[in-house]
C-alpha cells in the first residue's frame, strides 16, 4: 500500500533543508511570495540577501526540519551555543510568506503570521522636514567637529547626536569599524555664498579634504568638503549674474 504523498510544504521543507545545509539560500527565491518578509526585510531578493549574509557568519548545524500543512519549524545547532535556535517559516499557496525567529519549538507551532500592511491611507502624509544620518567614529570628536564648522551641537547619548546649523540638519551615529576611506556618505548643503562657506570652513583649522568652489554648467558655484570619517558634504550657491 502506498503512504502518503508528499505535499507542496513537504517538498518546500527539503529545499529549506539543502538551501541550509549549502548555506546558500538563494535556491529559495523563487519559492518566496513577492512580500515576503523576514524580521525587517520585505520582499524576496531583500529577504535572500540579508539571509545569505548572516548564513554565511553562522556556523550552525540543521538539527531538524519539520513540515506542517501552514509552515516550517526549523531547529538549527549554533556551534558556539548549548540552546537550540528556532525559526517558523510560514507558507501559504506554496510559498514562503514570512520566516520568523522564535524561542521554542511549541512557540514555533503556535505562532500567526504577521498582519498584513495597512491599507493605504485616505490622507497623505506631508514630509515637514529632512536629517542626514552620518557615520562617525568617535562621536565627541565629530560633535567637536562640527561646532568648529559653525554648527550647534549636542549630544542624544554616547553613540548619536546632533549638528544643525540653519536649514541643515545633521545626525552622527558611531559606527564601530568605520573606514572613512570607504565611506559613501554624503549630503548636499544649498548655500547663499559658496565662496564664502569655502573660505570660512578652510581659516577653521580642520581636518579633511577641501575642494574650492567651481563654475558649473546647471547653474551653481559648487564646491565640497570631506570630513575625518570620510563623510563627503557638497555644497552650492546660485551663480551670480
Amino acid at each position: 500500500m502506498a503512504g502518503p504523498q508528499p505535499t507542496m510544504t513537504d517538498e518546500i521543507a527539503d529545499r529549506v533543508r539543502v538551501a541550509l545545509a549549502a548555506r546558500d539560500l538563494s535556491g529559495l527565491e523563487g519559492l518566496l511570495a513577492d512580500d515576503a518578509r523576514w524580521a525587517s526585510c520585505v520582499g524576496r531578493s531583500q529577504v535572500i540577501e540579508y539571509m545569505n549574509a548572516v548564513a554565511g557568519g553562522f556556523d550552525f548545524d540543521v538539527e531538524e526540519v519539520s513540515a506542517y500543512p501552514d509552515r516550517i519549524v526549523l531547529a538549527l545547532r549554533p556551534s558556539n551555543q548549548p540552546e537550540l535556535v528556532h525559526q517558523v517559516v510560514f507558507v501559504r499557496d506554496g510559498k514562503i510568506v514570512e520566516l520568523r525567529g522564535v524561542d521554542s519549538f511549541d512557540e514555533a507551532r503556535t505562532a500567526t503570521p504577521s498582519p498584513p500592511p495597512p491599507p493605504a491611507p485616505d490622507v497623505v502624509s506631508g514630509i515637514t522636514g529632512m536629517a542626514a544620518v552620518l557615520p562617525v567614529r568617535d562621536l565627541d570628536a565629530a560633535l567637536d567637529h562640527y561646532r568648529t564648522l559653525g554648527f550647534r551641537v549636542n549630544p542624544y547619548d554616547n553613540r548619536y547626536g546632533y549638528a544643525v546649523r540653519g536649514a541643515a540638519d545633521l545626525h552622527l551615529s558611531v559606527r564601530r569599524g568605520l573606514d572613512p576611506r570607504r565611506t559613501t556618505s554624503a549630503v548636499y548643503l544649498f548655500v547663499d555664498d559658496a565662496d564664502a562657506l569655502y573660505a570660512e570652513w578652510r581659516a577653521a583649522g580642520v581636518t579633511g579634504q577641501f575642494f574650492e568652489p567651481h563654475a558649473t554648467d546647471y547653474g551653481l558655484r559648487e564646491g565640497a568638503y570631506i570630513d575625518p570619517d570620510g563623510n563627503l558634504l557638497r555644497f552650492g550657491s546660485p551663480l551670480r549674474k
